[in-house]
């Protein structure tokens, strides 16, 4: 196990940034993932982490030594790929094994290492096959068996998951999540989606154009975020965030109660029209017209109503978040900064 820590790093191909002057501690032990969307820098700082693309300036530590200019077969690392990188004419086996086989390991240790760690990726039937034998998941357990004999203080994975289809690729997320806690060392994700980010993660780093937005835990993202971007980037569907005469406010979509009518205690009433009706299971998802031209998304356990119909969009005091003009975080709930926040809404540009 390891904890990484980023002092003052930065990132330029050429003349462009990447990242410029980033701090961040990656704690010991846990799952992080970094998420954003695709070129906000997540992908170059795991390649700083395992040295295959150095930073500019700045340095990087590992258990408080610094590992800066260490080159990366030194770094107690194992870094799993998108595109799984197994060799398609070995056996699984002797995919396992093929670290192992440089390292020097003796031949009835790296038995021992390839019958332990394929019994724990659930590979052990497999050993004898060819990766064109096998399905994209157990590839995958392939690649990460094969991350996992070297016994790393930290794993690395960048979008491991990208290439399976939905269904499996929800299943393999559980794996990992039982995996990293059977294992207790610390790995580090690369993800652009925010839902496998929010059901994988300790804790989230949610960038934007090389600089950290927020970092938290899933829960106090979603909860309690810092800004509209982070507001908006995490969530399925998004907050709903409106333009204010003073700022901007926000709501969630499950959140929102459908109406014939505004009720009393209500903090937004607005009114609408469904435009569409998605049935999801458990939940129905709707999109709202408002009689303004704006839109909100809403999330309902009960059916509230079919499309055309005529609503009220309502949200309680305690669900509203308050955003500057800035679009900062400035609190959520309360009667008296409602009243004076949503006073101009539906007439506000």
């Amino acid at each position: 196990m390891a904890q990484i820590e980023f002092q003052n790093v930065s990132k330029s191909f050429g003349q462009t940034k990447v990242i410029e002057n980033l701090n961040l501690t990656i704690e010991d032990g846990r799952f992080t993932v970094l998420v954003g969307a695709s070129g906000c820098g997540k992908t170059t700082l795991l390649r700083m982490i395992a040295g295959i693309g150095p930073a500019s300036s700045g340095r990087i530590l590992m258990d408080g030594r610094d590992i800066t200019d260490v080159p990366p077969g030194k770094r107690d690392i194992a870094m799993v790929f998108q595109n799984y990188a197994i060799y398609p004419t070995m056996s699984v086996r002797e995919n396992i094994e093929f670290g192992l086989k440089n390292r020097k390991v003796p031949k009835a240790e790296r038995k021992r290492l390839i019958e332990e760690y394929a019994q724990i990726v659930g590979l052990t039937e497999y050993l004898n096959r060819k990766p064109s034998q096998l399905s994209g998941g157990q590839r995958q357990r392939v690649a990460l068996a094969r991350a996992m004999v070297k016994k790393p203080a930290v794993f690395l994975m960048d979008e491991p998951l990208s290439n399976l289809d939905a269904k499996l690729r929800a299943a393999m997320r559980v794996e990992l999540i039982e995996l990293q806690r059977r294992l207790g060392t610390t790995f580090v994700y690369v993800t652009h989606d925010q839902a496998e980010a929010m059901s994988m993660a300790d804790s989230i780093v949610l960038m934007d154009c090389g600089r950290i937005q927020q970092m938290g835990t899933p829960e106090e993202i979603y909860h309690e975020p810092v800004n509209v971007f982070a507001a908006q980037f995490i969530g399925t569907p998004p907050m709903n965030v409106l333009k204010t005469a003073e700022g901007y406010v926000g709501f969630r979509p499950e959140k929102v109660e459908l109406g014939a009518k505004c009720e009393n205690g209500m903090a937004l009433c607005l009114p609408g029209t469904i435009a569409t009706r998605e049935m999801l299971g458990s939940e129905i998802q709707y999109k709202i017209n408002l009689t303004d031209g704006r839109t909100v998304m809403v999330k309902r356990p009960e059916d509230g109503g079919r499309e055309g119909e005529h609503v009220w969009a309502m949200v309680r005091a305690e669900h509203v978040h308050f955003f500057d003009n800035d679009g900062l975080h400035m609190g959520h709930g309360g009667p008296e900064p409602l009243l004076r926040s949503l006073g101009g809404m539906l007439n506000a540009q």
